[in-house]
């Protein structure tokens, strides 16, 4: 098993795709805690995986203290943290720029940038002190090109991007390692409310050149694979994970230009 004896720390990993994040490492051997704001749903990830190396740890991450506090907790059930899976965010409420509303602007860069922050720098001064570590933050592939009605949560994933190379200049010559994924869009988690319409599944996956959205398997097995030593090269980058998404056109400008003729 690829993660046996190690120490996984997943943000909001009680729920969606961090939930399957939270399962996949404990059957690779994993002892996994997760963090979450809602106590009820906490409660139900620990009663179900009752039994097995797990952790639910009620705390907010753009709160300093909470996520300082989880830490702790699972140094002193543990002794260490191997992994970090920065998978927490919000979206903001669709809406044009012009539109927006302040404080739904404010909310996604407090929670999506500043709680980053606070996650990767709490659980990364553990990991230099270790003298090791490797972090996998959850990107989007909207950090590259934008998405209408989106501009503070595209703006969140760009920074993070950008936090992911400065972490990775500034730390791996102490051990520790930092990469994103930045995933298209997927058939589960986040995006469960969208894949009810069929309509919004078949617009969704034309912009792919695939012609589907990405499955929640297909995410798990990426992100335990930058998580693993087979990818302990992969530093300081982001690896976009879209089906061909980023900068594809339903129509290529050849083939509209030849329906002219």
């Amino acid at each position: 098993m690829r993660f046996q004896g190690k120490v996984v720390f997943i943000t909001r990993g009680a729920r969606g795709l961090g939930k399957a994040l939270a399962k996949a490492f404990l059957d690779e051997g994993a002892s996994v805690g997760v963090n979450g704001r809602n106590r009820e749903v906490l409660a139900g990830f620990e009663e179900e995986l009752k039994g097995s190396p797990v952790l639910a740890l009620p705390a907010d991450i753009s709160n300093y203290e909470e996520m300082s506090a989880a830490l702790k907790k699972v140094i002193e059930t543990w002794g260490k943290i191997d992994i970090l899976i920065h998978n927490a965010g919000i979206v903001n409420p669709l809406s044009p720029s012009d539109k927006m509303k302040k404080e739904d602007f404010d909310t996604v860069i407090d929670v999506n940038v500043k709680g980053a922050f606070y996650v990767l720098q709490i659980f990364g001064r553990k990991m230099l002190e270790q003298g090791s570590g490797r972090i996998v933050n959850i990107s989007s592939q909207v950090a590259f090109f934008g998405e209408k009605g989106f501009l503070p949560y595209t703006i969140s994933k760009a920074a993070l991007n950008v936090m992911t190379t400065t972490l990775a200049y500034e730390w791996s010559k102490h051990g520790v390692t930092v990469c994103s994924l930045a995933p298209g869009f997927i058939k589960g988690g986040m995006n469960e409310g969208l894949i009810r319409k069929q309509s919004f599944v078949d617009h969704l996956s034309g912009r792919t050149p695939l012609g589907r959205m990405a499955t929640v398997e297909e995410f798990v097995s990426t992100v335990l694979f930058l998580a693993s030593d087979q990818a302990q090269y992969v530093n300081g980058t982001t690896v976009v994970m879209d089906g061909g998404m980023t900068g594809y056109t339903q129509e290529p400008l050849l083939d509209m230009m030849m329906k002219g003729k």
